[in-house]
């Protein structure tokens, strides 16, 4: 398997445009946010010319964030020959950003795809091999929920795999399919196994850090043991409620949890174990994600990709800001902010 990382927005969307417009067959999209815009447009402009063409573009996105962020040009991407579908189940969201061209790459990580996130720092993957099925797999299983019904896209789910390739996956790389309204809620106890294995360090980037009760435990218990926990947070996130929260969290914790603030805005979604384990997807580190939310992860063992994630985590450590020197926002009301998050920490 061949892969590269992606360390911003913008950054991820030139590689997945280059292979959009590289594409032969077939072009799977999904995504919470997607927003044509003035910087965006080309990226949009494109899928519609290969719809065009003949290529078999299906996109995937999520109705309340379709709603709330901004939307692309469905009449003219339909048009051209596109099918657009949004996912809408009840309160469960689509918060995986996937997109595979031709069965053959795979693209996963946080980067959503709308101009305002241009410059945000983030990780996304660029994946080929066989690890792409199984992402393709998926896309097909979302698309299903979704309401498609081409038989071409719809048959991935049908793809077998042979002995030797789940064990080849399970030894080297593996992918987390977290869907709540399936039952497939992988998410909570493969953090709850990471923190009760690691015997070191866990390092943790998230733009949202807003825990669950059985999270905290879980990293008090491996605090106990003498493991390190750190975790890397954006000094000023696109919700002020948030900013508010990761203080209150940041001093409430700080006798188990290094806090790192980095000045930018910084949307990855990371865990690295014992600088032996990685991972990289969509999920944040909050209630949504581990009990509403589809989300979607790619872990890794092997030794190149690890050390490239620790690297990357090393220089953003390097950018942050020590707690002892960030804005508290000691004001008055935020000792009332502070008791309301902490009662609503089960649910947000």
């Amino acid at each position: 398997m061949k892969y590269r990382f992606y360390t911003n927005s913008e950054k991820a969307w030139l590689a997945m445009l280059d292979d959009i417009k590289q594409a032969k067959k077939s072009i799977y999209l999904e995504s919470f946010i997607l927003t044509d815009d003035s910087i965006t447009h080309e990226f949009f402009e494109e899928l519609e010319n290969k719809a065009r063409a003949g290529v078999r573009v299906k996109i995937v996105v999520d109705r309340l964030a379709d709603l709330w962020y901004g939307s692309i040009n469905k009449t003219e991407l339909q048009e051209a020959g596109a099918e657009i579908l949004f996912f809408d189940h009840w309160f469960y969201h689509n918060h995986r950003k996937i997109l595979v061209v031709d069965e053959e790459i795979a693209f996963i990580g946080g980067v959503n795809v709308g101009g305002k996130y241009a410059k945000w720092l983030d990780l996304h993957m660029r994946l080929t091999g066989k690890l792409v099925r199984r992402i393709a797999k998926s896309f097909s299983r979302v698309y299903g929920l979704a309401g498609g019904n081409d038989p071409v896209v719809l048959n991935l789910r049908k793809s077998k795999f042979t002995k030797a390739e789940h064990a080849f996956f399970k030894a080297k790389t593996w992918f987390i399919e977290h869907r709540p309204l399936k039952g497939k809620s992988q998410l909570r106890a493969y953090y709850k196994k990471k923190c009760r294995e690691a015997k070191h360090k866990i390092t943790i980037a998230t733009p949202y850090f807003f825990p669950h009760r059985w999270f905290i435990k879980s990293l008090r218990e491996a605090s106990s043991r003498g493991v390190k926990i750190e975790v890397i947070v954006p000094e000023e996130t696109d919700f002020w409620t948030m900013n508010v929260a990761h203080r209150v969290f940041a001093r409430s914790l700080s006798g188990l949890i290094s806090f790192f603030f980095i000045p930018e805005m910084n949307h990855a979604k990371v865990l690295l174990v014992d600088d032996c384990e990685g991972l990289i997807g969509s999920n944040n580190i909050d209630a949504q994600s581990f009990d509403i939310n589809l989300e979607a992860s790619v872990i890794f063992q092997r030794k190149d990709m690890v050390g490239n994630l620790r690297n990357i985590l090393e220089r953003w450590k390097k950018m942050a800001i020590p707690l002892d020197q960030v804005d508290h926002y000691s004001r008055w009301y935020h000792k009332i902010l502070g008791f309301f998050i902490k009662f609503l920490q089960p649910i947000l």
